[in-house]
């Protein structure tokens, strides 16, 4: 098996070494986390080529390459690096996902297919916002509470276990938390008592710079309960010294852009990323949601046989994300829509099977074939089962 220490051309870095790798990352300097890895206040990893020209960066928020993108070998490396190491680790600790950014340049581009060859990557793109809080108020509004030692600690607090698990998701501990991170939850009395409805938390904390994320239960929504709780973590911020923050968020998460915009952030760049699943078999059924739908913006089409063979490349192994019969559904109007009706009628039987009825029952997730012919192809399939 392939590993770091194996590696021919090029080296892992000791993290008293990382400041060498840092101008290499110039291109990438709007990703804090970056820093926050070669200062060390993040956990993260660094590869340099053995000509020092070229370097790959991980953080908790993804997977950074920088500086020349002409080391073929390098690369190739990188590449058995990606798929033997790193994802296989990522996943062995319960890391569903992985974004990989790199320079918004076309040389780069052209280099993506053998950085990433074989891993079935799925392209699209995030923002990023960026705040001065010189109008920040520091008063925080009520329902508003900080999220700090005290809160954490509430035995009573609905919803307090969600918080939890996303501040140990991208801090150390509870307690680097504590002392270096902040943010705010908004708290309703509910039947079943008080609950965090809304929360905005520092994803890190990288000298007088840090990033937010953000998220609101979905029952609250388009209530101004995100914009509350966003406005409190900037005052707490702002109290702080923090002299900027930072906001990410995919480029299709419409409410989140709505939010940042709507507590003074601006926008600083909007660039394309790589996304994909570490285990392989889930990646391919988030390949087929992906090709089923397309995303022009990011230049990918709806492309449905490629979609229809990766829904099946995992569902023919059972892997079917305990039970999803959409899944199924989606295969079968996706292979019948490319010819294959017999194999479309197979994936059919498999949905009925797992207990789908149509697309107007709700779903829990948006990634069913829903189109203007789904009432069609489902009498087809109907009658085809009689």
């Amino acid at each position: 098996m392939f590993e770091s220490k194996t590696m021919n051309q090029g080296t892992e870095l000791a993290s008293e070494q990382f400041t060498k790798a840092a101008e290499l990352f110039g291109a990438l300097k709007h990703h804090l986390s970056i820093q926050g890895v070669i200062k060390g206040v993040l956990h993260g990893r660094v590869f340099m080529s053995i000509d020092s020209a070229t370097a790959v960066l991980t953080s908790p928020q993804g997977i950074f390459l920088g500086g020349s993108p002409e080391n073929h070998l390098f690369f190739e490396e990188v590449n058995q690096l990606f798929k033997e190491e790193l994802l296989p680790k990522l996943a062995a600790i319960g890391r569903l996902d992985y974004v990989l950014f790199y320079p918004s340049e076309e040389k780069w581009e052209n280099m993506l297919s053998l950085v990433m060859k074989d891993l079935l990557p799925l392209r699209s793109g995030r923002m990023t916002f960026t705040h001065d809080l010189d109008v920040i108020d520091t008063k925080l509004a009520d329902h508003i509470f900080p999220v700090n030692g005290s809160l954490l600690r509430r035995q009573d607090l609905i919803g307090l276990d969600g918080v939890i698990r996303e501040i140990q998701g991208g801090w150390s501990s509870l307690e680097a938390y504590e002392e270096s991170g902040f943010g705010c939850v908004a708290i309703q009395d509910t039947d079943e008592g008080q609950a965090i409805i809304s929360w905005c938390l520092t994803d890190w904390v990288v000298g007088d710079e840090c990033e937010f994320g953000i998220e609101t239960d979905e029952h609250y929504r388009g209530n101004g309960w995100a914009r509350k709780t966003a406005l409190g973590a900037l005052a707490l911020a702002k109290m702080r010294g923090i002299a900027r923050v930072g906001w990410q968020c995919w480029s299709s998460n419409i409410g989140s852009q709505r939010t940042a915009l709507a507590v003074g952030f601006k926008l600083l760049i909007d660039f394309p990323v790589l996304f994909g699943w570490n285990l392989p078999l889930n990646n391919l059924l988030v390949n087929g949601n992906h090709y089923m739908r397309g995303d022009t913006r990011y230049g990918v089409d709806r492309d449905y046989a490629r979609a229809a063979w990766s829904y099946a490349q995992a569902l023919d192994q059972g892997w079917d994300w305990n039970g999803d019969a959409a899944l199924y559904w989606n295969a079968a109007c996706l292979f019948y829509l490319t010819g294959e009706k017999e194999r479309a009628l197979q994936y059919y039987k498999r949905a009925i099977e797992k207990g789908w009825q149509d697309i107007h029952k709700p779903h829990y997730h948006d990634h069913v074939y829903r189109e203007a012919d789904s009432e069609q192809i489902a009498r087809i399939f109907a009658e085809a089962c009689k």
